[in-house]
């Protein structure tokens, strides 16, 4: 999987990641809430793009996309809940799971200089056996502690991974 990177977003970018995130949209609003009609129009889309060029700029948080080859095949964030805390949240294209990227993208975050932040968060509903093992993979712990929440008439469950960065 030598091809595979993962690099901060630039809106040199943006064109491609549009055309990710519309390609992918039903897929991602089976497992997470809907950014809405507006996000996918395309002016509003730069304006979300400039916006977290900006919060990456702050470092409020970081943004990457997880290319292969010349392909995004996905996306990490990560922001800031505190001083020392981050939160980790990645998306894999519908035609590109269970290959292994997301695993390898989360690795090499990982490996980065995510300055500040020594542990690292990242929640997953209790059902979504992947992206556990994805954390889990990655060196993530799963906490005792389980959240709930109401989404679309379900009540959904999560559980809460952390990463201790020891660097």
């Amino acid at each position: 999987m030598g091809r595979l990177s993962v690099k901060a977003i630039r809106l040199q970018d943006e064109v491609l990641l549009y055309a990710f995130e519309c390609e992918n949209r039903t897929y991602f609003e089976r497992y997470v809430p809907s950014r809405g009609d507006a996000y996918y129009e395309p002016e509003s889309f730069r304006q979300a793009l400039k916006r977290l060029l900006t919060e990456q700029a702050n470092g409020v948080g970081y943004y990457y996309l997880i290319w292969y080859d010349d392909r995004i095949v996905g996306r990490l964030n990560v922001h800031h809940v505190d001083d020392e805390t981050g939160e980790v949240g990645y998306r894999i294209g519908a035609e590109y799971g269970g290959r292994g990227y997301a695993t390898a993208a989360l690795q090499q975050l990982l490996t980065f200089d995510l300055p500040k932040l020594n542990r690292l968060i990242a929640e997953t509903t209790t059902d979504n056996v992947a992206s556990q093992h994805v954390l889990r993979c990655a060196g993530f712990a799963r906490e005792d502690e389980v959240r709930q929440m109401e989404w679309e008439g379900q009540i959904l469950t999560f559980y809460t991974f952390t990463y201790q960065n020891d660097r």
